[in-house]
């Protein structure tokens, strides 16, 4: 990597290289620099995507300050791990490994750098003071690693994941509560690779420009020798604090993807509590889901794992390094947390809406997208024949059409109401049962829909260690009720869960996630009554490997990649011969293809990198957690067929349909 950045210097430019690659030699040997080298290059990126947003009328009934307050509604996370300031002041890490040296200087925050991540650039406004990109937001008062006093922090909001854009025409159509196409492991190199480039240029005479600017727009004002230097001492420490955590990728995430069960797991039980022997790599990345509906489902996650609503958001909070106490005494302030709660309710609420839907036969809050005039004509007899199709192969798992029309609650006397029940469980024999109505997701097995098994594995199999051990003098101080799945019949009941050494994964999870709630409610001085109110009316119940949810499909147009692992690029691969699916295609274009209904397919490049030359994933489904197999329309008697094959015409017509929900 040396010889590559002195082959770009040119003239009299290679005299200092030579100059800085000595300085280096000295500095190495007695310093943190050498440990950092391997790390400071910064990855190839993906150009600018300065598209302007479509005004078009989505139909998802939202207004636009809803939207807004959610792009931007912070969950009390830290994700980036470094000051708001210091994120606002961070130069673009420089290409090569000693090129920083005479970098330039475009700010890593700029709306043209982050754009390349795939996040939408937005101006500032009343919910988005410092003018940051949607999904971004700032949490005051954060311990942060390696930093003594508290800051302001940047942390990822639940629109970061959860905010879609579909680019057609030069214009950018924005998806509430659709999957983004953002990279979070690229931007975590990139951050590792600007904070290491400026913390090495402070120790290096001469060379020291990128700190020097660094330094200038964080303190201002506040600029001397006393606090430049405790600067410098702050970055270095935060970098020896960031590297001392676990790390490792087996399955490359990408654009659009995230394995966020592991992520979450990492971050609670090996990164948060200090005990390292719980980190897993990264391995069963999935498609960032869409979320409307999906509060009034009575399982979430694509394996079905989750089901109130107030824990899985908490969940996600966590994830994203939303601080939670693990080191106060029990009694004393263990299991606090720095998640806001009441936004967490205010974005349930938002996606939920103020009805229930079974009482008014409507959904009042976040509904799909409707199809963009602007994508071309719905062919309406092509759409009728669609519809048979649809309730021929489809209904069976993911329930009657949620069309327009009954979302809206213009047809109150559909089919798809029939599916709607209370959830009861059992405590102590007694049954219990919510006040409310939820659409009860068909949870399909593996053995059948045939999809790659990874993520409905990752909850079924994997344990977390929360007891004492060798370096730790207490255990987690896990001890809470649960809803679980009854081994003994197909009902719910109740389950203890205490530490353990090898605690399963889902209750170690949903028990401590429970614990930062119940402190929040009692030091707000909840009664029971409000506290009910608060927390929502499902129990807390978690369930593992009982295969794939089969969600409503209204809106999956604007939902691809497909499949839970995001592994076939558009509707028509899925539906037509299984075959027909590309072993490879680049994901972090959002182009959308109309015709096809999916990305637009680029030319796969011969790598064997996981990105191109130009910063863009490459998909490979002959990696194991990426594989397209499954939900397949063939003759052919095999695991994963679901219906039989589909001619031209009739993969025209389900497309057509599908479009109109």
């Amino acid at each position: 990597m040396v010889g590559n950045g002195i082959m770009r210097v040119h003239g009299w430019h290679w005299l200092l290289a030579l100059i800085v690659l000595l300085v280096l030699a000295s500095v190495v040997a007695g310093s943190r620099v050498g440990a950092m080298l391997s790390q400071l290059k910064a990855p190839e990126l993906p150009p600018p995507l300065e598209v302007p947003v479509a005004n078009w009328d989505s139909g998802q009934n939202w207004t636009v300050d809803q939207a807004e307050e959610f792009h931007w509604k912070a969950q009390g996370s830290r994700t980036l791990n470094i000051p708001l300031s210091w994120f606002l002041a961070l130069e673009a890490p420089a290409d090569g490994t000693i090129g920083f040296l005479f970098g330039s200087e475009t700010l890593l925050s700029t709306d043209a750098y982050l754009s390349r991540f795939g996040f939408v650039p937005r101006p500032k406004g009343t919910f988005n003071p410092y003018g940051l990109p949607i999904g971004f937001a700032v949490t005051p008062y954060q311990n942060l690693p390696g930093l003594e006093q508290a800051e302001s922090a940047v942390g990822l909001t639940c629109a970061a994941c959860h905010t879609g854009q579909l680019i057609y025409e030069g214009k950018r159509y924005l998806v509430e509560g659709g999957p983004a196409m953002i990279d979070l492991g690229l931007l975590t190199e990139v951050m590792g690779a600007a904070v290491g480039q400026t913390a090495v240029s402070s120790d290096i005479p001469l060379f020291s420009g990128r700190f020097d600017r660094f330094a200038q727009r964080v303190l201002g004002s506040r600029h001397s020798e006393a606090t430049r230097f405790k600067l410098k001492q702050d970055l270095a420490s935060v970098v020896r604090a960031l590297a001392k955590l676990p790390a490792g990728i087996d399955v490359t995430e990408g654009f659009g993807r995230l394995d966020a069960l592991n992520r979450i797991g990492n971050q609670v039980f090996a990164w948060d509590t200090g005990r390292n022997r719980n980190y897993v790599d990264i391995n069963s990345p999935v498609n960032f889901p869409h979320i409307w509906t999906a509060s009034w489902f009575d399982w979430v996650q694509y394996d079905g794992s989750i089901m109130r609503p107030l824990v899985r958001n908490a969940g996600e909070a966590v994830g994203t390094a939303a601080h939670t106490s693990f080191f106060a005494p029990l009694e004393s302030g263990r299991f606090s947390t720095s998640i806001p709660m009441e936004n967490l309710t205010w974005i349930e609420r938002q996606l939920a809406g103020p009805d229930a839907p079974l009482f008014r036969k409507r959904f009042s809050g976040l509904r799909a997208p409707q199809w963009p005039a602007a994508f071309g004509e719905i062919n309406a007899e092509k759409a009728k024949q669609g519809a048979a199709l649809y309730e021929q192969h489809c209904a069976a798992c993911h329930r009657p059409a949620l069309t327009r029309a009954i979302a809206a609650g213009d047809d109150p006397e559909s089919e798809f109401w029939h599916h709607f029940s209370p959830v009861s469980w059992l405590v102590n024999g007694d049954e219990y049962k919510t006040d409310e109505s939820y659409f009860k997701v068909q949870m399909v097995h593996q053995d059948y829909v045939g999809t790659d098994p990874g993520q409905g594995r990752v909850l079924a199999e994997r344990k977390v260690d929360t007891t004492s051990g060798l370096k730790e003098k207490d255990s987690l101080g896990i001890d809470r009720t649960v809803c679980a799945r009854d081994p003994n019949s197909d009902g719910l009941t109740t389950l203890r869960v205490r530490d353990a050494p090898m605690l399963a994964y889902p209750y170690a999870l949903g028990a401590v996630v429970q614990l930062g709630i119940d402190h929040y409610v009692e030091t707000a001085g909840l009664n029971a009554e409000r506290a009910r109110k608060f927390v929502g009316d499902k129990p807390n119940c978690l369930q593992a490997g009982q295969g794939y949810k089969a969600r409503p499909l209204d809106g999956v147009w604007a939902t691809p990649p497909f499949l839970h692992n995001g592994s076939v690029p558009t509707l028509r691969h899925l539906l037509g011969a299984p075959e027909s699916r590309p072993d490879e295609f680049v994901l972090g274009d959002a182009r959308f293809d109309p015709v096809n209904v999916g990305l637009v397919l680029m030319d796969v490049p011969e790598t064997d990198q996981d990105y191109t030359e130009d910063g863009y994933f490459v998909l490979r489904t002959s990696v194991q957690g990426n594989s397209h197999r499954g939900h397949e329309f063939t003759d052919d008697d095999r695991e994963g067929r679901i219906g039989p094959a589909l001619g031209a015409d009739e993969v025209d017509a389900l497309i057509e349909f599908l479009k109109t929900i």
